[in-house]
């Protein structure tokens, strides 16, 4: 028997070492920026959005110190996922042009986002800061729900496809925060945050990523 893996979705976790004093100071500088809002917020009001604090999508261009160091480390990230999961030819590695969106959000009790997916970028990744509580009451506290691509591949389900085994799954996956952690995933899938119960603010950056090709010097 041979068997393929056409149409597998990759989601990649990378780990930041010792995230904890990096962390803190992004806490404090996002908080202090959700006090002023006129300043900060992105002015785009989306309706999947619910009781959470979006900024501006420049944060990877602020010359903070703490937020360069993530921004390199998701850059990093990024580049990573498409040097191994591509066919880039080895000479062109050194010509890709990376342009990226990036902001942060800062959840409150009760706050949550809807189902969507990001267009016109190839990945998007999430980087989470502090994920805030978790209450034993709501064990799926602010959890981040893929869904899968296929929106026929679970239409029917019985003995012969209902347990079959990871990549040819089907259904949904979920994603916990914790912090330092960064999940890199395709830009098309759709995913949604459920709603979070803790009491202090769950706080991420999130961004998407294009990816060019710069032109060869004559």
């Amino acid at each position: 028997m041979k068997v393929a893996t056409h149409f597998a979705t990759p989601l990649i976790e990378f780990r930041m070492e010792n995230p904890d004093a990096i962390c803190d100071r992004l806490l404090d500088t996002f908080l202090e920026c959700e006090s002023q809002p006129d300043k900060y917020r992105n002015e785009t009001k989306r309706s999947t959005q619910h009781g959470l604090f979006e900024s501006r999508f420049d944060l990877f261009e602020w010359q903070q110190p703490a937020v360069q160091e993530v921004a390199r480390f998701c850059h990093t990230g990024v580049y990573n996922v498409v040097a191994n999961l591509t066919s880039q030819p080895e000479e062109d590695l050194a010509r890709l042009r990376f342009d990226y969106h990036s902001w942060f959000h800062v959840t409150r009790h009760g706050g949550f986002q809807g189902m969507h997916n990001h267009q016109n970028a190839s990945w998007s990744g999430i980087f989470c800061i502090d994920p805030g509580d978790q209450p034993e009451d709501h064990p799926e506290s602010g959890i981040v729900r893929f869904h899968d691509p296929r929106s026929c591949a679970f239409m029917y389900m019985d003995h012969g496809n209902r347990l079959i085994k990871a990549p040819f799954n089907h259904g949904a996956t979920q994603v916990r925060h914790e912090r330092g952690k960064l999940v890199v995933f395709p830009s098309h899938i759709m995913h949604e945050i459920f709603p979070y119960f803790g009491e202090r603010p769950r706080v991420i950056i999130a961004f998407n990523c294009w990816v060019g090709l710069a032109s060869k010097k004559p």
